[in-house]
């Protein structure tokens, strides 16, 4: 999907963004990511309320040790319905996340493609430089506070685009 498109979708579906301080900042905003050092901040009562109510998320694709480009498709499989759990909800309460390396993207209902069943994908630009990278796919409450218990993650190795090309 271009990043055109997604900016444009964000922007209609009324989330807002904000970027961090990092160096890849610009980066970030360039693919309309939501930069948060909070990821890893303790849950609260009301993260543990919403943890209880988060259904299961597993990531099928890519698997860990997969070599992936900086276009990315991840397959993920939940029982939720995800027109409640994400950022276009009516109400956004617990929602889906997607980051790596503290750039968190946080895909509306319809960027997400059904697949059948529980299963669902999500292509982007996955917004780091060449190497090893954790892929983590989590809800978050209406905080944005991790509900720990929902993570799942991958490893996996970007491949530079001109050297994965040779």
């Amino acid at each position: 999907m271009k990043r055109s498109r997604i900016f444009f979708l964000l922007v209609f579906l009324g989330s807002s963004l904000s970027v961090g301080a990092r160096a890849e900042s610009k980066d970030a905003h360039d693919h309309h990511a939501h930069h948060h050092g909070h990821a890893k901040a303790k849950i609260d009562g009301a993260a543990e309320k919403s943890a209880t109510e988060a259904p299961p998320l597993r990531i099928l694709f890519p698997e860990s040790g997969a070599k992936v480009g900086t276009q990315l498709a991840v397959v993920f499989e939940t029982p939720g319905e995800m027109a409640k759990l994400t950022m276009s909800a009516p109400v956004v309460g617990t929602h889906l996340h997607i980051e790596t390396d503290g750039i968190s993207l946080m895909p509306g209902e319809n960027q997400l493609i059904r697949l059948g069943g529980n299963r669902y994908v999500f292509v982007f630009d996955l917004p780091v430089e060449a190497g090893e990278r954790s892929l983590r796919v989590y809800w978050s409450d209406g905080m944005h506070r991790t509900i720990e218990s929902s993570m799942q993650t991958v490893k996996v190795l970007v491949e530079d685009v001109v050297t994965a090309k040779k």
